[in-house]
């Protein structure tokens, strides 16, 4: 060190030894920033904690499934439920087609019940975000109907070998009308989504 520097930090050293709020103020300085320190290794040891909990956990549960034996028969069951809703879709190459044949499909069940005035109209048809190719295709039917044909009605579609859905179901007992929202699932369509 030169002579000068020598001379500087003499004069601090004395400084500091004179000065008491100059000394409580560097222990306060550090005691801050060792506090600090404890705390940011503090959430990080709370962090690392919570993560080994959770794996532990997760490991656990995979432990418990591994476990088990009748994964096979599980497989199984699964594959022969979506067979079975796989063959109850309808099918359809595009959005017009797939409203035409629910469409076509209602009008033939309520043309062979006494349904009078039957009135079909297009509704919705959206993707369904959950299963990739499924599309919802909805129709309302409006019509007047004879007591009992409701219930024929509501039997043929739940007989039907394509899944019907029925999403509102409205009677008005006083002028013989009902009115329902119908809808179909599809596979198959080919549409552009703009």
């Amino acid at each position: 060190m030169s002579p000068q520097e020598n001379v500087k930090m003499d004069s601090m050293l004395l400084e500091l030894k004179q000065n008491f709020r100059l000394r409580m103020g560097i222990w306060l300085i550090v005691f801050i920033v060792l506090l600090y320190l404890v705390l940011v290794q503090s959430a990080r040891f709370d962090e690392a904690f919570s993560q080994y909990n959770r794996q532990a956990l997760q490991l656990e549960r995979a432990e418990t499934l591994l476990g088990q034996d009748d994964w096979v028969t599980r497989a199984e069951l699964e594959n022969t439920s979506f067979s079975e809703l796989s063959g109850r879709l309808w099918q359809a190459e595009t959005l017009g087609l797939a409203q035409a044949s629910l469409q076509g499909a209602l009008n033939s069940m309520a043309q062979s019940l006494t349904l009078r005035n039957i009135r079909l109209r297009s509704g919705a048809a959206q993707a369904i975000d959950t299963i990739e190719g499924v599309w919802q295709v909805q129709v309302q039917l409006d019509a007047q109907y004879n007591a009992g044909d409701e219930l024929g009605l509501l039997y043929k579609m739940a007989q039907n070998s394509q899944l019907m859905v029925v999403e509102r179901f409205d009677l008005q007992p006083n002028n013989q009308r009902l009115s329902m929202i119908v809808s179909g699932y599809f596979t198959g369509l080919q549409v552009e989504i703009p």
